[in-house]
């Protein structure tokens, strides 16, 4: 499935579409930083980027991988508002998808991709993972080896495993933001722009 289906479609500002917003739902980011630039050209993608969101009493939250920091958990209007804590938004077009299966998940299976995630804050950004994937475009040999250390769309995948959701790889262990935002059960909603 192309992420052409992420064209055209309704753009609204955060504010208006958050209480739209689930727990599960993914953030995808289409960044116009210079590693997200080198991501979406190494992966042939749109996306740089994504996130997973979750509520947390009234307040949205996402949970994910970046390199400077590694896995941590922020309020999702810190991408509208104050992206790098630069008082700017994000630099970059952002997009609500929901995976089909997450408003079925039920409590426990909720609660264990949730609780995976929050097990893992804290754990590096997998630095190693970026470079042999920008090898393994030169070399075309190379495979993921699981370690303790996260790229995004590895922390995404080990989050929504532990409900029983999987994303499918590029066949040698590698998982970019391209595979998750063209699982054909990831359905996009809205393009999000700053409030």
């Amino acid at each position: 499935m192309s992420t052409d289906r992420y064209t055209g479609l309704p753009i609204h500002n955060y504010q208006s579409v958050r209480g739209e917003i689930q727990t599960g739902d993914l953030l995808l980011c289409s960044g116009n930083y210079p590693v997200s630039k080198i991501i979406k050209k190494v992966s042939q993608s749109r996306f740089s980027h994504v996130a997973l969101i979750f509520q947390w009493v009234d307040r949205m939250m996402i949970l994910e991988s970046v390199e400077s920091y590694g896995v941590r958990i922020v309020p999702l209007s810190h991408y509208f508002t104050d992206y790098r804590n630069s008082d700017q938004p994000y630099k970059g077009n952002l997009f609500l998808a929901r995976h089909s299966a997450v408003k079925n998940l039920g409590p426990i299976k909720m609660n264990a991709m949730l609780r995976r995630g929050a097990d893992l804050t804290g754990q590096p950004y997998d630095i190693e993972e970026i470079v042999k994937i920008l090898a393994s475009v030169v070399i075309g040999d190379l495979t993921s080896i699981p370690n303790d250390k996260y790229i995004c769309s590895e922390f995404i995948q080990e989050c929504y495993k532990k409900a029983g959701i999987f994303f499918q790889d590029d066949g040698r262990g590698f998982i970019y933001p391209k595979h998750i935002s063209k699982d054909p059960s990831v359905q996009p909603l809205y393009e999000l722009i700053p409030e």
